[in-house]
């Protein structure tokens, strides 16, 4: 059941991601100035790194969201706004814990200076990853009815 209602989600979840991440790239390496022939190449370049790290951060927010919402409710007969709200909060929860991982991974190899700052930006990443999965969660219900 959840499989068939929220299918959607498992296909543009990735997707968006890299897309929103790839906006960024763009917005974050757009200079005023220099070589444009030699800009153009940075910020493809760059579209696809981000790109990159966009399509796991949205993997692990979708594989978080579609967790919480299996343990809260498995059999999606409790109301649209707890569905929604539980999506959210798991999605944040994946992608905090990733962060989590990585910082510990980081002070596992000497390099903890990294750690603080490598979980600040899971939060933040956290937050538009919630944002973007209670959005989708809230489509794919309204869809199904």
């Amino acid at each position: 059941m959840i499989v068939r209602r929220y299918w959607r989600i498992a296909v543009f979840a990735p997707i968006v991601g890299f897309l929103i991440a790839a906006c960024v790239a763009v917005v974050m390496t757009d200079a005023g100035s220099g070589e444009t022939e030699f800009r153009f190449w940075f910020v493809v370049r760059s579209m696809a790194n981000y790109g990159v790290i966009g399509l796991v951060i949205g993997a692990v927010a979708l594989l978080g969201g579609l967790v919480a919402v299996a343990i809260a409710d498995r059999k999606l007969t409790k109301s649209r706004r707890l569905r929604t709200t539980v999506a959210a909060l798991g999605a944040m929860g994946g992608v905090v814990l990733l962060s989590l991982t990585i910082a510990a991974v980081l002070t596992m190899l000497d390099d903890g200076l990294y750690a603080g700052i490598t979980i600040a930006f899971g939060v933040a990443f956290g937050a538009a990853a919630s944002v973007v999965a209670a959005a989708m969660v809230l489509y794919a219900d309204r869809h199904n009815r």
